[in-house]
């Protein structure tokens, strides 16, 4: 790159512009370093602008029917936005209303289920094999899985 500019890199931004080099301008170019410099960076940039003109432009309709598209898309997406946050939080309010449940009214699920285990004789050889201290973690896991069955099942429909 040269520093020193030349009076006369005007008249060769203009000579690449038209494609018309008078006999003296084409000599002082080919001699000067900033206008050999002027030259090379315009008729680059000339290539490029030319370039650029040549490419076809899409038809109208092509352009319309794309906008048309991706504005429905987006209206779209923006309109189930809140049912997809609400698909996501699912498990956790599940997850929370069984903990809830357990935490304020676990002594009477306990009992209901001891209850219903020694109704019959299989639950009664049920509760001989299981220690009641099991009893509370089969009832979490239980529902949990209860809780990925139901939010697995809620994914699968709403594909659909």
């Amino acid at each position: 790159m040269h520093d020193d500019p030349c009076p006369r890199e005007s008249e060769v931004l203009r000579a690449v512009e038209e494609g018309l080099w008078p006999a003296d301008l084409r000599s002082h170019a080919t001699a000067c370093e900033a206008c050999r410099e002027v030259e090379a960076v315009a008729s680059a940039l000339r290539e490029v602008v030319d370039a650029e003109a040549a490419l076809p432009l899409p038809a109208a309709g092509d352009v319309w029917w794309r906008a048309a598209w991706l504005a429905r898309r987006e209206a779209r997406e923006r309109a189930l936005k809140p049912i997809d946050t609400l698909e996501r939080s699912e498990p956790i309010v599940a997850i929370v209303a069984i903990v809830a449940v357990l935490v304020m009214r676990g002594d009477l699920v306990l009992q209901t289920m001891a209850r219903w285990l020694s109704l019959d004789g299989g639950g009664q050889a049920l509760a001989a094999v299981m220690p009641a201290a099991i009893l509370p973690f089969l009832l979490i896991g239980l529902a949990l899985g209860g809780v990925v069955i139901l939010v697995g099942l809620g994914a699968v429909m709403a594909s659909d």
